[in-house]
């Protein structure tokens, strides 16, 4: 999605979405790129593994799919990620300015392209209509106790279809809090996440 093509939603239901809330505007917007045949990204996570030293990917999820693409060696080390996981142009959606698009303020690495998918053998996708159980579980064994308090590390992630089950770590540094995550992830998939 284009700028420009951001400003045509904005102006096909700017009347529809001024007195939504923030998570009925995400889901218009969704709405609006499916009917329009556009896939966006609208949240993003990070999985890394043994403490980012291991596989570091990045986990879209989209209007669509969930789309799996390996980090480069910089970004394991200089993820900046989303602000609470959700991608620029939602984002936008659910700031005070959301009718201000600035094209200046989505950044480039917010796009995936479909060269991006099969510049390596590692990317992959699923389509959320192959996914048969999806689980969003925290992870209460990597709790680590100090004079502040106690923290989760990270959450997992699991997601199984016909053919295969993919499991993921949730960093808890990069990716924020996991209801954040669980109530932004309900919002994005078209099934119910279990609880």
């Amino acid at each position: 999605m284009t700028p420009r093509d951001f400003e045509q939603f904005l102006k096909f239901s700017q009347n529809e979405i001024s007195n939504k809330s923030n998570h009925e505007k995400v889901r218009t917007f969704i709405e609006w790129c499916k009917t329009n045949n556009m896939e966006e990204i609208i949240i993003r996570l990070s999985s890394e593994d043994k403490g980012g030293w291991g596989k570091n990917s990045f986990l879209d999820f989209t209007t669509t799919r969930m789309i799996v693409s390996k980090k480069n060696f910089f970004r394991k080390f200089a993820d900046l990620g989303y602000i609470a996981g959700i991608a620029p142009y939602p984002y936008k959606l659910t700031t005070k300015n959301w009718n201000n698009p600035s094209p200046a303020g989505i950044r480039k690495q917010a796009i995936i392209t479909p060269e991006d998918l099969t510049r390596n053998s590692e990317n992959f996708y699923i389509w959320y209509s192959q996914i048969e159980d999806f689980a969003l579980r925290k992870g209460a064994e990597t709790t680590v106790r100090n004079m502040l308090g106690t923290m989760i590390k990270a959450n997992f992630l699991t997601v199984k279809t016909s053919s295969k089950i993919y499991n993921f770590v949730i960093p808890v540094s990069k990716n924020g809090n996991f209801d954040e995550i669980r109530f932004w992830l309900s919002v994005v998939l078209p099934f119910n996440i279990p609880a």
